[in-house]
């Protein structure tokens, strides 16, 4: 990723790649008026709108201009429960201090522009969700080229925004590609408009069935285009991975079950909440948080990887999203604190990272050894990753938190354990010894590694991996450290008079007493790092616990594939045959899955509930298509089926 370089002439923001400005500073609000809105008819069916969303996908944030501009008449006209969700494809975004220096140019606009402001970080390419005024504003910034961000989106577009440099100066934002996935995520009478009267974009949008017309420009701009997509019968939809797109059951009420009193299942909680649901939660344990999510303190601090791969837009994408949740729930820092952190060169591949991995002020910083230990208060003598945003979070308290502003919409019971579910008469049954303890026809399963006692779940690569934390009394040296490190252990800072460390990893192991050899591993990860910081004497006790653990590493999210009826549609996959031979996936209906979030719960668990919420609802996806399929459920089974003579 890489931020735009701009150029500035008396006030304005030139973009020399491009030979262009990016608004007129004049006439800048007038133009998007015009050109957008007007031509959208955005202000009348803003108001007649009757759908709980719009939804408006624009080429070319820039400034932010036509989304500030969109959101001013949004807030204004219509109901207060309907929800904007706008897309915006950048490939070269402002840098933070580039955005509100441009947007200064308004300053009637400058109670839309700051809450943006406030949340505003990029600094990675991929999907980056922004929740506005209380949810009433969802802004989802497709940071990368153009065609790869559309192909990656999917969502039912109301109106469009064309709004990239001119077809001259930038001919791959208006490309015969780009018109594609143009048509593919619209809709019956979805708009679009755009400055430019060029006739081979009025050629390309009626090639893909749009109904354009040539209307009056503004400023300098003589002519502009208008389309329309009017027939029904050009919307015939292909996808290319049916297994990953299924055919979606509708969720009739705002209600929801899960089973799971956890990180995974208050979170999934809290986005359903913000929708109205009304949840409830059972818990086998006597209260919530019992197991890993239970950990007195812990880090949050992204995954780097140098590959661009789904699993890298992810972490990046889910770190920068927790930060901004967190910030939105807690923004005094009672519950968690902003204090950065560091990731040590403890490894090949992390030394690797910090020589190679590009820097960006705001996500990641590489520091030699001095730079570190002026900055952490320890001394270090290793290069580190600095993450100037990164932070240290007291799950327990957020946690309650969090139940407490649920009010009346969150109901918990404990002391319940179920052992399987049956669905009948469109409800699914949790049982205990063969009886019923509870009905729901939508349930989310969120209780970590147990979901695979659950016959539906059996095709899941999930596996528990203990873990044991090791509490050190703080002395005078190490109360000095002023953020979390990370190294082949982990480190926070002082607490209550306490450090916590950790943690051991034991996979396929689920037991939780304590280990005298876990705590001594633990000391000794310390040691090899910060020798002399702690001694056996310093351990007052600990904690274990047991975390979830995917084969690949990635959380599972969403919806629950009927594995019976999918080993038959494609058993046959591994012969190669093109997508479209295959039928669309069968989910069992109202059943969703929420796990697998190993050692990395709070940087991953809000934009995977996010997204599950989504789901639920059938609302446009926060997240891009390669991250979806990556966090699918059904993605095991598909690998198995893609090899033959796999057993599965």
């Amino acid at each position: 990723m890489k931020y735009a370089n701009l150029e500035w002439r008396d006030g304005q923001p030139y973009n020399p790649e491009f030979d262009d400005v990016y608004f007129s500073i004049d006439h800048g609000i007038d133009e998007t008026e015009h050109v957008f809105i007007h031509h959208n008819q955005l202000q009348k069916r803003f108001t007649e709108n009757k759908k709980p969303s719009f939804v408006i996908t624009e080429t070319g944030f820039g400034s932010g201009l036509n989304f500030l501009i969109t959101v001013k008449h949004w807030l204004e006209l219509s109901e207060a429960q309907q929800t904007l969700t706008f897309f915006s494809v950048e490939n070269s975004p402002f840098s933070p201090e580039d955005l509100i220096l441009a947007q200064k140019s308004w300053p009637e606009l400058s109670y839309i522009a700051e809450p943006l402001q406030q949340q505003y970080n990029v600094a990675s390419d991929g999907f980056h969700l922004f929740h506005l005024f209380s949810g009433r504003v969802k802004l989802v910034l497709m940071i990368g080229d153009v065609h790869d961000m559309l192909s990656q989106m999917q969502a039912r577009v109301d109106a469009w925004f064309l709004d990239g440099f001119a077809p001259g100066c930038n001919p791959d934002m208006w490309s015969d590609s780009v018109f594609s996935h143009i048509k593919r995520l619209s809709q019956k009478d979805t708009t679009i408009s755009t400055y430019t009267a060029a006739g081979f974009v009025k050629r390309a949008l009626i090639a893909q069935a749009f109904d354009v017309k040539k209307v009056s420009g503004t400023g300098n701009k003589r002519h502009m285009l208008t389309a329309r997509l009017n027939h029904e019968d050009a919307l015939e939809q292909t996808v290319s991975q049916p297994w990953f797109e299924p055919l979606l059951h509708k969720i009739t009420e705002k209600k929801v079950t899960i089973i799971g009193g956890g990180l995974a299942g208050i979170c999934s909680a809290w986005a359903l909440v913000k929708r109205g649901f009304q949840v409830e939660i059972i818990e086998e344990a006597a209260e919530y948080a019992t197991k890993a999510s239970g950990n007195p303190a812990g880090m949050l601090m992204p995954r780097l990887s140098l590959e661009d791969s789904a699993d890298a837009e992810f972490s990046t994408s889910a770190y920068l999203y927790a930060l901004r949740s967190l910030q939105i729930i807690d923004p005094e820092q009672k519950y968690w604190q902003q204090t950065g952190g560091m990731q040590l060169a403890c490894s090949e591949r992390i030394k690797k990272q910090i020589a190679n991995f590009p820097e960006d002020d705001s996500l990641v910083q590489a520091m030699d050894a001095k730079q570190a230990s002026e900055l952490c208060g320890l001394s270090i003598d290793k290069s580190v990753h600095y993450f100037p945003q990164a932070a240290c979070v007291y799950p327990k308290k957020l946690l309650n938190y969090m139940i407490n502003e649920m009010g009346e919409a969150l109901s918990i019971t404990y002391n319940t354990h179920v052992d399987s579910i049956v669905y009948e008469n469109q409800q699914w049954q949790l049982l205990a010894n063969d009886e019923i303890v509870h009905k729901t026809s939508c349930l989310i399963l969120a209780n970590a590694w147990n979901i695979k006692l659950f016959s539906q779940l059996k095709h899941l690569e999930l596996r528990p991996a203990r873990g044991q934390l090791s509490y050190y009394k703080a002395n005078q040296q190490s109360i000095q450290l002023k953020m979390p490190l990370s190294f082949k252990a982990y480190l926070m800072p002082e607490n209550n008079g306490l450090h916590v460390s950790g943690a051991s990893f034991e996979l396929n192991d689920a037991t939780t007493q304590l280990r005298e050899s876990e705590f001594q591993d633990n000391l000794q990860s310390i040691k090899h790092e910060f020798d002399g910081l702690f001694d056996k004497d310093d351990i007052s006790g600990g904690r274990a616990s047991v975390r979830a653990v995917t084969a690949d590493r990635l959380p599972i999210v969403g919806h629950v594939i009927d594995y019976n009826k999918a080993l038959n549609d494609y058993a046959d996959l591994y012969k190669g045959k093109i997508p479209s031979r295959y039928p669309r996936a069968e989910m069992l209906p109202g059943l969703f899955v929420n796990t697998g979030y190993g050692a990395r719960g709070f940087s991953s668990t809000f934009l995977c509930s996010e997204l599950l919420a989504a789901k639920i609802c059938d609302e446009p996806l926060p997240v891009s298509s390669r991250v979806r399929y990556a966090l699918d459920s059904s993605r095991f089974l598909i690998r198995s089926v893609r090899k033959k003579g796999t057993n599965i």
